[in-house]
């Protein structure tokens, strides 16, 4: 197999950052810090933690809603 040094320079790869996979800088696009990652990494990560965050919000405002139900100002005064 016999390659030319202008199909070697052509096919520089690099590391994904997120899967570790090779990834052609071509068809590579870049996170949040400038690394290399393939777009299919890329967008289930950010799918992945936009999911945690609103998990995370639902269950903050719940346990918010069940502090603020049972707190003595929300009570009827006893007279």
């Amino acid at each position: 197999m016999n390659r030319s040094f202008f199909h070697a320079v052509h096919t520089c790869k690099t590391r994904c950052s997120i899967c570790g996979n090779s990834v052609a800088l071509e068809a590579s696009k870049t996170d949040e810090q400038g690394s290399a990652v393939h777009e299919e990494c890329y967008v289930g990560r950010t799918i992945a933690v936009l999911a945690a965050q609103q998990q995370a919000s639902k269950v903050s405002a719940s346990r918010l809603l069940h502090i603020e139900l049972v707190s003595p100002e929300m009570q009827w005064p006893r007279w």
